[in-house]
Order: C-alpha cells, then sequence, then structure tokens
C-alpha cells in the first residue's frame, strides 16, 4: 500500500472505533507501541473490525517502529492536544505520518 494511503485507511478504522465509543488508556498505549505489540494487541482486542490484512509483516513492523519514534519524542498533549484515550493517540499519528514525506518515517 502507497503512502499515505496506508496512514489514512488506519486512520479511518482508529476513528471508526472511537466513534463507536471504544477507548483504550493511553498508557498502555504507549506500553504497547514501546514493546512492538500494538498490532498484535489491537486485532486480538478489535478482531474483525480492524482489517490489517492489506499490511504485511514488514510495513507494520516500519508503522510500529514510526509509531515508537513519536511515542518515545513527541508530547502529545502539548502537540496533539491528546491526553486520556489511546485511539486518538493513533489517529494523531496516523495525521502526522500522512503529512510528513515517506522518506522522513524511517
Amino acid at each position: 500500500m502507497r503512502h499515505p494511503v496506508k496512514f489514512t485507511f488506519l486512520g479511518f478504522y482508529f476513528n471508526s472505533l472511537v466513534d463507536s465509543g471504544e477507548f483504550l488508556d493511553i498508557k498502555e498505549t504507549h506500553s504497547k507501541i514501546q514493546n512492538k505489540e500494538l498490532f498484535n494487541w489491537l486485532k486480538a482486542k478489535y478482531s474483525d473490525r480492524l482489517d490489517i490484512s492489506l499490511f504485511n509483516k514488514e510495513q507494520l513492523n516500519e508503522i510500529e517502529d514510526f509509531f515508537e519514534s513519536l511515542s518515545i519524542a513527541t508530547d502529545e498533549k502539548r502537540k496533539m492536544g491528546i491526553e486520556k484515550n489511546g485511539l486518538c493517540l493513533l489517529v494523531a499519528y496516523c495525521i502526522e505520518a500522512a503529512q510528513r514525506e515517506e522518506k522522513d518515517l524511517r
């Protein structure tokens, strides 16, 4: 999947979960990102409500790497206005990725 579509695709899924009332603890979300467990955790939690089948393992690893870099270096409350819901954090990360050039994601 090409850039930025892979991030907008994910962002729509994350946003639909928010819209349906889902909530992820932001600290737990950071932990899953930093331990490279994000997509396994989300797939187990949301099964058919989060379709990541269009991504191969390498693409998911690249996305997790980018999310990890943001998780470590970004004050999401100040920069993105996010302080509670981990799903909103993931939407914000997708928006951030879509704004960047693909070469700047690595």
